[in-house]
């Protein structure tokens, strides 16, 4: 297993003009395995995915991909998903992740339709909105994708779950069998802000780490300001799976 940060924890940096690239050396410095980027954090894809991939190869970084966009779009495969499978193997991506879209208006063949590049992991992830962010589409496809033997897996994002009214360790059970990554971070209130640290919030993360598969990679997902607070909530990951 390999533990990841997501750029999402540098969205202040990012709003201040700084490139993914520069994240990957905070990635090497505080020990994590690899680092999970944006593409809507992009402004020159073409020239920041080249210096991603040489500096991932140079650090022995892992690199993954998040795209907000949807795998099914009114019912259709997205026909932009080629479009983000070129650009996944420019990084030298290991694993993408997409929201699954409008899967319950699809009725094709997911075999023919739905073609998976060699060498690349593709998940979806539950996200926040009504079509897709619901724990019965998730499971309904990937049901059928595994019944067609198209090779997509599942992250399993623990806040999201608090947002669309879920509960996160009985979502952990039904999902559990699908699951390649894990998005960490937490909520509280009736707002479900995301917190600055696992340990405050409602979620219980180590009881969802409990129920998940034992061996897959961690995302640590959420703003942090300090990189000494970065290190702090890596190092809590890491204790509790025994890496420390």
């Amino acid at each position: 297993m390999q533990y990841i940060l997501n750029t999402w924890i540098f969205v202040d940096r990012v709003l201040n003009g700084e490139s993914q690239v520069a994240f990957l050396d905070d990635a090497n410095e505080l020990g994590a395995d690899g680092v999970e980027v944006r593409y809507e954090y992009f402004t020159d894809r073409a020239t920041e995915a080249t210096a991603i991939r040489v500096k991932a190869a140079n650090l022995g970084l892992t690199i993954n991909l998040s795209v907000p966009d949807e795998v099914f779009v009114q019912g259709q495969v997205n026909q932009k998903l080629d479009e983000y499978f070129n650009f996944a193997k420019q990084l030298g991506v290991t694993k993408i992740k997409f929201n699954l879209g409008d899967f319950t208006q699809y009725t094709g063949d997911l075999a023919h339709d739905l073609l998976i590049p060699a060498g690349l992991t593709v998940n979806i992830e539950n996200d926040q909105t009504v079509i897709s962010g619901h724990s019965a589409p998730i499971l309904e496809f990937l049901a059928a994708a595994q019944g067609a033997q198209v090779p997509v897996g599942y992250v399993y994002d623990i806040g999201n779950w608090a947002v669309m009214g879920e509960d996160a360790t009985e979502t952990a059970r039904l999902l559990a069998p699908y699951v390649d990554y894990i998005h960490l971070k937490n909520m509280q209130g009736a707002e479900n802000a995301v917190t600055t640290d696992l340990n405050v919030g409602k979620l219980d993360w180590h009881q969802v780490l409990d129920i998940l598969p034992k061996d897959i990679d961690i995302a640590i997902e959420f703003p942090i300001t300090e990189t000494q607070h970065i290190a702090q909530q890596l190092a809590l990951v890491k204790a509790y799976k025994g890496d420390f």
